[in-house]
C-alpha cells in the first residue's frame, strides 16, 4: 500500500483533493510495470524445439523471425513496447505532478506533454492498426507518433469502444489534448510552457513584453493550477481505461482483477470527468 501525501507544498488546499486523484489514478497506471499479476510484459517464456539452432550472438527476435514464427515474436514486441512506455508515462507524470505541488507550473506543463501527446498515440496505434507492427519492425524510418489530423482523430474515436467510462467521449479527448484551434488544448498549453515565443498560432500567440509562461504571477499560477487539475484527472483516467483494455487483452489476465481494479476506481469516475 503506497504512502498517502500529506506535504502539499505550495499547492493551494482547494486543489489537493484532485491532485490526490491524479495520484492514485497514476500508481494504477504504475501497477502494469510493478506487480506480479503482469509480470509477462516484462518477462516473457517461448517454447523452442528441441534442437535450437541459434546462431552465435543471434538475438532471439531474430532468430523467431527466421524460423518464421511471427506470432511469438510480435507478443515479445508488443509485450516490450507496452511495458516501456508505461515505464516512460509513469516517470514523466510522476515529476510532473512534484512539480505541481512545489509550484513550477512551467515543468508540470512540459512533462505531462509527452505521455498524452506522444506515447499514447503510439499505444492506440499498436492496439487498433493492424499495420503497426510490420513497420515498427522494418522500416528505418517509421515515425511511430506521427499522423495526419484525419488519422489522428480517427484513432481516437475507435479509441472510445476500448473505454468502460462510457461518458468519457471521443471528441472531448481529440479536444483537450491536440485541437490546436482550442488555446487550451494540452499542445497548446505546453507548447507555451516549452517555447519562449509562440507565433504561429493564434490561439496560443505570445503577448507583447511577454515570455509566454515565464513571467508568471501567483494569479497565472492559480488558473495554471485550475487547468491541471480540471483536465489531468480525466485524461489520466482515459489512459487508465486504455491501458486496461490493451494489457488485459494481450496478455489474456482473468476478470476478477479487471473487476479489483474496476472496483477500486469507482468512487472517482463522477469527480474526473469535471472537465
Amino acid at each position: 500500500m503506497r504512502n498517502e501525501r500529506y506535504d502539499f507544498l505550495h499547492l493551494p488546499e482547494e486543489f489537493h483533493k484532485q491532485h490526490k486523484t491524479c495520484e492514485f489514478l497514476l500508481y494504477q497506471i504504475e501497477d502494469f510495470i510493478l506487480k506480479d499479476e503482469y509480470k509477462k510484459l516484462r518477462t516473457q517464456t517461448i517454447d523452442l524445439e528441441s534442437e535450437l539452432d541459434l546462431s552465435d550472438g543471434e538475438n532471439i527476435l531474430n532468430y523467431l523471425s527466421r524460423k518464421g514464427k511471427s506470432k511469438e515474436h510480435n507478443e515479445i514486441v508488443t509485450s516490450h513496447v507496452i511495458n516501456a512506455l508505461i515505464a516512460d508515462i509513469c516517470q514523466f507524470l510522476q515529476i510532473a505532478l512534484f512539480s505541481s505541488l512545489q509550484e513550477r507550473l512551467t515543468v508540470t506543463f512540459s512533462l505531462i506533454r509527452k505521455p498524452f501527446v506522444y506515447d499514447l498515440i503510439i499505444i492506440l496505434r499498436l492496439y487498433l492498426t493492424e499495420d503497426f507492427l510490420e513497420k515498427f519492425n522494418t522500416e528505418d524510418y517509421f515515425d511511430t507518433a506521427k499522423l495526419s489530423k484525419e488519422e489522428l482523430i480517427e484513432l481516437i474515436n475507435a479509441s472510445e469502444n476500448m473505454l468502460f467510462t462510457k461518458s468519457i467521449k471521443a471528441s472531448d479527448v481529440y479536444d483537450f489534448i491536440f485541437e490546436y484551434s482550442n488555446s487550451d488544448s494540452l499542445i497548446n498549453m505546453s507548447n507555451k510552457a516549452l517555447h519562449p515565443s509562440t507565433t504561429r498560432n493564434e490561439n496560443n500567440k505570445t503577448e507583447i513584453q511577454n515570455i509566454n509562461f515565464v513571467f508568471s504571477t501567483k494569479e497565472n499560477h492559480k488558473s495554471q493550477w485550475d487547468y491541471i487539475y480540471r483536465r489531468l484527472p480525466f485524461l489520466l483516467l482515459y489512459l487508465n481505461e486504455i491501458l486496461e483494455c490493451v494489457i488485459f487483452n494481450h496478455l489474456e489476465i482473468d476478470d476478477e482483477i479487471y473487476i479489483a481494479r474496476l472496483t477500486c476506481k469507482l468512487p472517482l469516475k463522477t469527480n474526473c470527468l469535471k472537465v
